[in-house]
């Protein structure tokens, strides 16, 4: 039996109003209506009032809804999304606060003309890796048959999609694009010759 079907059968053998649930775990009584009809559902810290208020076990309550089930798996997995995200946005920042901080402190010809390849490299490489980590592989979104573009996931916009295939190749081909014509516009500039 549903999470709702189960509130509102507890809520009437116990010969509650909605408005007098509401008003018990602070809620409104549309909020309690909704709940009921499984429109939405409520959060972990309210299921557990409620099952104190009805008397019902916690399994009774949840086991029994497989859509709820279903929902706090994903909402599960969307939180390590998030928390995987926020520790590779951290690993970015330093990434490129330590490649700045390189450029200041060495100025050995090396480092300053390799600085912006390495910093692109970098940026480029975390930027794929961040797109694998936040959007989940399924069927919809990986292989010849998921979009070439997408928007992205570092900052506004659209990007490639890497789990196409071809927007793979074009990731690769722009990649290296980018290297070749910095590369040789140093080169041009004479940037590469050692003090």
């Amino acid at each position: 039996m549903s999470l709702g079907k189960q509130l509102k059968n507890r809520r009437e053998q116990l010969s509650l109003t909605q408005q007098e649930v509401a008003d018990q775990i602070h809620v409104s009584r549309q909020t309690i209506s909704n709940w009921e009809v499984g429109r939405n559902y409520p959060d972990i810290p309210t299921i557990i009032q409620l099952s104190d208020y009805y008397d019902i076990s916690l399994d009774a309550l949840l086991k029994g809804d497989e859509h709820l089930m279903k929902k706090m798996n994903e909402d599960a997995e969307l939180l390590r999304r998030i928390k995987k995200r926020k520790v590779l946005d951290g690993l970015l920042i330093g990434i490129i606060a330590l490649l700045f901080l390189l450029g200041i402190i060495d100025k050995i010809n090396f480092t300053a003309n390799w600085l912006p390849v390495i910093l692109i490299a970098v940026l480029y490489i975390l930027t794929v890796v961040r797109y694998f980590i936040i959007i989940p592989k399924d069927s919809l979104n990986s292989g010849w048959h998921s979009p070439i573009v997408v928007p992205k996931t570092l900052g506004v916009g659209w990007a490639f999609n890497p789990r196409n295939p071809i927007g793979l190749a074009l990731y690769i081909v722009l990649f290296v694009a980018v290297l070749w014509l910095m590369i040789t516009s140093w080169a041009d500039r004479g940037l590469f010759v050692e003090n």
